[in-house]
C-alpha cells in the first residue's frame, strides 16, 4: 500500500457511528429540494430551525444529506398526502403554495421555508438482510408542533412470522402474508 501522508494523519476516524435525532415535534427548515420528475416526488433535506436541537444536522452530519431527508411524492395515488405537506408549509408560513400546484409552481420556492415535523423511525430489512431502523417524517403546521398537539410517533416494527422471535419477517407479497422460510418445504 502507498503511504497515505498528511492527509490521512489530519483525517478523523468515522467509525459509522452518528447521532440519531430522537422521536419527537420539531421546527424544520427546508434547506434544499430536488424534484425527482420522472418518479414524481420531491425530495427535500432540512434541519431544526428552533428549540434544542437547533441546527442538528449542522452539527453533527451535514455531509450527509440523506440523513435528513424527507420524500413528498406527487403521483395521483399520493396527491391527498402532497396536499397536506403544502397546507402545513403554507399555514407555517403565509404562503400560497397549495393552490398554486394545480398548474405547478417552482419548487424551490420552498427553499428557506419552515415547517412542523413529526419524526418517528421504523424497521426494515437491509440489503444484507440485518434488521436497522430509519425516520419516519409527518409534516404538521408549526403551530401544531409549538402547541405541542401531536403525538410522538411510536417506532414501528417490522412484522414477524407467528413462531417468535428470531423469525425472518413475514413476506411483503400479497396473499403470502405469514409466510416464512420455515414453511416452505424445499
Amino acid at each position: 500500500m502507498k503511504p497515505l501522508g498528511k492527509a490521512y494523519a489530519d483525517a478523523t476516524a468515522n467509525t459509522g457511528d452518528f447521532q440519531r435525532l430522537p422521536a419527537g415535534g420539531y421546527i424544520a427548515k427546508i434547506t434544499a429540494v430536488k424534484d425527482v420528475d420522472d418518479k414524481s416526488y420531491l425530495r427535500l433535506t432540512f434541519d431544526i430551525a428552533e428549540g434544542e436541537k437547533k441546527g442538528f444536522y449542522a452539527k453533527t452530519d451535514a455531509d450527509h444529506e440523506y440523513t435528513h431527508q424527507f420524500i413528498r411524492s406527487y403521483k395521483e395515488t399520493a396527491l391527498g398526502m402532497f396536499k397536506g405537506f403544502l397546507k402545513a408549509v403554507d399555514n407555517s408560513n403565509g404562503t400560497n403554495f397549495e393552490p398554486q400546484a394545480e398548474k405547478g409552481f417552482a419548487e424551490q420556492q420552498l427553499v428557506g421555508k419552515v415547517v412542523g415535523i413529526l419524526v418517528g423511525y421504523e424497521e426494515y430489512v437491509s440489503d444484507r438482510g440485518d434488521i436497522r431502523e430509519r425516520m419516519r417524517v409527518n409534516t404538521r403546521s408549526v403551530e401544531t408542533i409549538r402547541s405541542g398537539n401531536f403525538t410522538v410517533p411510536e417506532l414501528k416494527k417490522l412484522q414477524t412470522g407467528s413462531g417468535g422471535s428470531g423469525e425472518a419477517p413475514v413476506s411483503p407479497v400479497a396473499g403470502f402474508e405469514g409466510i416464512t422460510d420455515a414453511d416452505i418445504p424445499f
